[in-house]
């Protein structure tokens, strides 16, 4: 799962007291960047991170301090220094980071809670603050690409939505602007066991993993105890169970010819983010009946990290589908 997501579900539902820190901007270099998101509750527990380590103590203590308050407020850090007694400790990471603590009242919950319906829906939502010389918040608006609007709203927000902003704030116009999108989903055709690894992998990068899979001996929770769902089916039913959706990651592995030309059908139609399949290229190009393949699969399957077996595999595919993801976000 996308860290800010968790962090949206953990601090949506959160009972006690809590203040999300979120990377506002940086200026030179840092280890995590702008819209890094992370939860600090009451008692002490937290959820994501928003340093390697070296920041995390320090924001206790602010947000003890907002908790005590029960208002937002900003706090920057100097980690460019190369001294022991300021924030670079040494480091040299040369980056100076405004992180912005929220103090997480109801009707900022409830304006998250709104989000995750959006986000659960497929439909990717922008969030737009507008900041005063002091980095406070002045007003909060959510835009759900369906063109609904929640929160705090601002007429030079509403107005003039731009999802093409990068993540971050502009200082010139004091505005932070970051796209909150699905989590990305990866569809694996093929439930053998070479296909175990790679859902495992993926789980573990935070990818909700679907297997489909005709088989139910293969295609269940004991083979795949970190998949979100196994869907049993033949291809054509299968595709009256799931949809695929333009940014979700799409791997095709059944090792049978002729099923994986029934999928290949579908698979065309909906034209996913990302569509890989196992094998060599002579039969991927039998597969779509010409000679050259697609611009848009990658066959075979993964960066060529020259693996070898089903873990070294599923790696470098889990490695092309990240790079991917990372590309689709700038």
């Amino acid at each position: 799962m996308k860290e800010y997501l968790r962090v949206i579900v953990e601090a949506a539902k959160a009972e006690e007291s809590s203040v999300m820190a979120t990377i506002i901007h940086v200026e030179g270099s840092a280890y995590l960047k702008e819209g890094t998101t992370m939860l600090f509750l009451e008692n002490d527990t937290t959820v994501g991170f928003i340093s390697p380590g070296c920041l995390e103590e320090d924001l206790r203590f602010h947000v003890k301090e907002v908790l005590a308050l029960g208002s937002s407020r900003s706090v920057v850090y100097d980690l460019s220094a190369q001294d022991d007694f300021t924030w670079g400790q040494g480091m040299g990471c040369n980056g100076k980071l405004y992180i912005l603590l929220e103090y997480m009242d109801e009707e900022l919950k409830g304006n998250l809670r709104k989000v995750q319906l959006y986000l659960q829906h497929g439909i990717d939502v922008l969030h737009v603050k507008k900041l005063t010389s002091d980095f406070s918040v002045v007003a909060s608006a959510y835009i759900a690409k369906t063109g609904q609007l929640f929160g705090q709203m601002d007429q030079d927000i509403s107005n003039n939505p731009d999802w093409n902003l990068p993540t971050g704030t502009n200082l010139s116009h004091l505005i932070y602007s970051q796209v909150y999108s699905p989590q990305n989903k990866l569809i694996i055709f093929g439930a053998g066991a070479d296909a175990r690894p790679l859902a495992n992998f993926a789980a573990e990068m935070g990818i909700a993993v679907t297997v489909c899979d005709w088989r139910e001996s293969l295609c269940n929770k004991t083979y795949f105890p970190t998949a979100e769902q196994c869907v049993l089916g033949f291809p054509h039913e299968i595709f009256q169970k799931i949809s695929i959706r333009r940014n979700d990651f799409v791997v095709l592995m059944t090792h049978h010819f002729k099923r994986d030309q029934e999928i290949l059908a579908y698979i065309k139609e909906q034209r996913p983010g990302y569509f890989g399949i196992l094998g060599s290229q002579e039969r991927t190009k039998r597969m779509f009946q010409q000679n050259q393949i697609p611009s848009w699969v990658s066959a075979p399957v993964g960066l060529p990290i020259g693996a070898v077996g089903p873990g070294e595999i599923a790696i470098s595919i889990v490695a092309e589908i990240i790079a991917v993801m990372r590309q689709g976000e700038r």
